[in-house]
């Protein structure tokens, strides 16, 4: 009697069927994906608040005033047209006073931001924005 041997087997797991779910997963998140990248957002104007009104008796307000004309910026303190360096000066006048920064919706953010730095460094974070209708 030779030695005995059990019959060979393979014992190790079949992948195809695991191979074929992780192909069909793959699949799917691509679809997926390529769904998501279409969704955007448009951005578009902003609103414009037509219930506003304005208090009779409004608190005390240092009003900044940005205009955009043919040659570029004005800045206003109140109605007197001041420079872009005397905004600071104008703001600490009144440092318990808001600030109304009016803006031209043609300005562009930049300008914004900048006028928003000088406010700031002149010591005021408390900042109101308004702009106005432009004729069309």
């Amino acid at each position: 009697m030779s030695g005995y041997k059990p019959p060979e087997s393979n014992d190790s797991p079949d992948l195809t069927p695991m191979i074929d779910v992780v192909f069909l997963l793959i699949v799917f998140f691509m679809v997926v994906a390529q769904r998501m990248s279409e969704q955007y957002i448009e951005l578009s104007a902003l609103p414009v608040a037509g219930n506003s009104s304005v208090k009779e008796q409004p608190p005390p307000r240092t009003i900044i005033s940005i205009d955009e004309t043919p040659v570029g910026q004005k800045y206003y303190w109140g109605e007197q047209e001041i420079d872009m360096d005397a905004i600071g000066t104008a703001v600490k006048r009144n440092p318990e006073w808001k600030v109304f920064l009016r803006v031209h919706p043609k300005v562009t953010h930049a300008v914004v931001q900048d006028v928003m730095k000088v406010i700031g460094n002149a010591g005021q974070a408390d900042i109101i924005f308004g702009t106005w209708q432009v004729g069309t």
